[in-house]
């Protein structure tokens, strides 16, 4: 089924035109996302995929990502765990400003920290990676700014956890003590793999964080690249903490971007697991698709019950 899938982040807009055999035709994107576009998003929209909607009058169009949230175009409410694809499409909600148009729910949770969580974008990315994949059971890896580890049983979402990762490193670069001595070298491997080892040592997070700052200034001639250390040390937990939390996995789906994917791959070394790299971009695609497709097939059981009615009636 030919439709426009667009994802819609708080950083970028990528839109997506789908055919009917479900391969993306045509990407555009840019860095107008939702913290930064003013909330014109009809306007926004119509300028990058007007001619779209315009040739193919009617054409279905999901919505998926932050532009959902509170802070959003239209707020969706979360479809709880367990959900996959049907019970998301059941909360699908009509944008009403353009026809035909439908913005993807989160999912929630209560995680395994015994605490509630949230996701908005990635139930997408989890239910295309597992199309990708062949699989409809996985524990899944989407690093980033809120880095998300995810329980999948028979395609459904059963729980995840999210991890402060990205956002912390920001904070951390940009409004704290330990950013004076950073830098910029966030890439360097020997100064990562570094930070990973010293995540593994006593003392927990707020402990070992100040090391990037002491080392700096009573080490100055380590050879280590700050910023890739602290880095190192911050991912090292996410993966410690989040490997206790899920059962163990032959093998972790990872939807991320190369950079992060190269990040957690030398994590992952470290750590003895191994992963197995989507594309983000992609999985985004095959989730919000197969979420349309649960949509249609219920849509076409209602009208088929309704003409069944009235068959009956006459």
């Amino acid at each position: 089924m030919r439709c426009i899938v667009i994802d819609w982040g708080s950083s970028n807009f990528r839109a997506h035109l789908v055919d009917e055999s479900g391969h993306v035709v045509c990407t555009r994107s840019d860095d107008c996302g939702v913290l930064s576009c003013g909330e014109n998003y009809q306007a926004l929209l119509l300028e990058r995929c007007g001619d779209w909607l315009q040739r193919w009058p009617g054409i279905p169009l999901y919505l998926c990502g932050m532009i959902g949230s509170r802070n959003g175009w239209r707020e969706a409410p979360y479809a709880p765990c367990p959900a996959n694809a049907a019970a998301i499409a059941q909360q699908l909600l009509p944008l009403g400003e353009q026809p035909n148009a439908w913005v993807v729910p989160g999912v929630s949770c209560m995680s395994p920290g015994g605490a509630p969580d949230v996701m908005r974008g990635e139930e997408s990315q989890v239910l295309g990676a597992l199309q990708i994949s062949g699989r409809d059971s996985a524990l899944l890896l989407l690093p980033g700014t809120h880095s998300k580890w995810v329980q999948v049983d028979s395609g459904r979402v059963i729980n995840f956890a999210t991890f402060f990762t990205g956002e912390l490193f920001a904070l951390l670069h940009k409004h704290s003590s330990i950013g004076a001595v950073l830098g910029d070298a966030d890439s360097d491997p020997h100064s990562f793999v570094e930070g990973l080892r010293h995540s593994r040592q006593a003392g927990g997070p707020l402990h070992q964080m100040f090391a990037a700052r002491a080392l700096a200034l009573c080490e100055p001639h380590s050879g280590l690249a700050m910023s890739a250390f602290l880095s190192g040390i911050l991912v090292g937990n996410e993966l410690g903490e989040a490997l206790a939390m899920f059962p163990a996995a032959d093998e972790i789906l990872l939807v991320g971007s190369e950079k992060l994917q190269n990040l957690y791959r030398l994590a992952a070394d470290e750590f003895g697991i191994r992963l197995n790299a989507v594309d983000p971009s992609l999985a985004v695609v095959k989730g919000v698709t197969a979420i349309c497709d649960a949509q249609q097939q219920t849509l076409q059981y209602q009208s088929s019950e309704e003409n069944d009615r009235a068959a009956n009636q006459s």
